[in-house]
């Protein structure tokens, strides 16, 4: 069973809530008629409604790929930096693989023909100590250096020696590319929200909720006073700027 969106759902229906107050409101004023105001207001609520659902969903859909990628990234970060030489140079091995062969491992290192890669995984950057070491390790071919992550002043240090860096997220594609990536992780840390502050979470656009009740306020003045225009017009940019602030913050 599909899991409801809630938080989409309740953007969705806040949105079609402020097109219908606000063209009821407006167009009632000018054509003094309620089933015409009505009949508008029920359009553009669906209207609306149903533009702000796909550009919500969309942009949701974008993000949730983006964190979980990035989410991914960092536990194989972790996990390369906790896991022994032995299964990262298997695993690397198996990810570096092409027709012309398994590459050779030797010495804490992958030998590819005459080219040599070297594989550094810990949680900080690496070092210009850490490229001093490679640089000292006597090689006929290329040099490529594997790892987390680089500092700035390594990877100058990298281009002066013509040493070339492959970081997390080309490591994250290889293994992702040929199916390899960890089923299970070393550490895995989950936390899981619960649906009130999931909820609480979509409602924390503080200016959201004063506009909405401002203008809402406003919209029902209009029906008793004698300068209705006034509380319609502002009524009505408040509405809409709640309903702009909670589509497209």
């Amino acid at each position: 069973m599909r899991k409801i969106n809630l938080p989409l759902v309740l953007d969705t229906v806040f949105t079609g809530l402020c097109a219908f107050l606000l063209f009821f409101t407006s167009i009632r004023y000018y054509t003094r008629n309620v089933y015409i105001a009505l009949g508008f207001a029920i359009a553009a609520c669906f209207l609306f409604g149903a533009l702000s659902y796909l550009y919500i969903s969309k942009k949701q859909n974008k993000k949730l790929l983006i964190s979980k990628d990035e989410k991914q990234k960092k536990l194989l970060s972790l996990h390369l930096s906790l896991s022994s030489d032995e299964y990262i140079s298997q695993l690397l091995a198996k990810g570096l693989e092409s027709e012309s062969g398994k590459p050779e491992i030797k010495n804490s290192k992958l030998i590819i023909g005459e080219n040599a890669f070297f594989y550094n995984f810990k949680m900080q950057p690496i070092s210009e100590d850490d490229v001093a070491k490679v640089i000292k390790v006597s090689s006929e071919g290329k040099k490529t250096i594997i790892c987390n992550r680089i500092s700035a002043e390594a990877l100058v240090l990298c281009e002066n020696f013509l040493i070339e860096v492959k970081q997390i997220d080309y490591v994250y594609d290889l293994l992702k590319k040929k199916e390899l990536l960890p089923e299970k992780y070393v550490y895995e840390g989950k936390q899981k929200l619960s649906m009130l502050k999931k909820i609480k979470a979509r409602f924390s656009r503080r200016i959201c909720a004063p506009l909405f009740w401002s203008g809402l306020s406003l919209l029902a003045l209009s029906y008793f006073t004698f300068f209705p225009i006034y509380y319609i017009v502002s009524g009505g940019i408040m509405l809409l700027l709640s309903a702009v602030t909670l589509v497209f913050n």
